[in-house]
């Protein structure tokens, strides 16, 4: 069965120590983005956990941007094999 974009998200995410989910949000929070795209409130992203957040990117970003988001944000928290995986995982490296 093929994975989902949902699906390598939350892989994505559940594979980061907590420290590092911890700095994603933060600078998923702040992070600058697309003309017609909003950061995600950090009062919703705070008590989110892998499963969450994913569906927070979703829904906020819609598949591709997530995709694009999550990978931009892991590299600027030195995540990078992680970005990669993503890339990988969901075929737009």
């Amino acid at each position: 069965m093929e994975k989902t974009i949902a699906d390598c998200l939350m892989s994505t995410l559940e594979n980061l120590w907590e420290d590092e989910l911890k700095r994603f949000k933060l600078k998923l929070n702040e992070f600058p983005l697309r003309e017609g795209y909003d950061n995600i409130p950090l009062g919703t992203l705070e008590k989110a956990d892998a499963v969450d957040l994913s569906h927070h990117l979703l829904s906020f970003y819609l598949e591709d941007y997530a995709v694009q988001v999550t990978a931009e944000v892991l590299r600027a928290i030195n995540c990078r094999n992680e970005a990669q995986r993503l890339l990988v995982l969901t075929g737009k490296e």
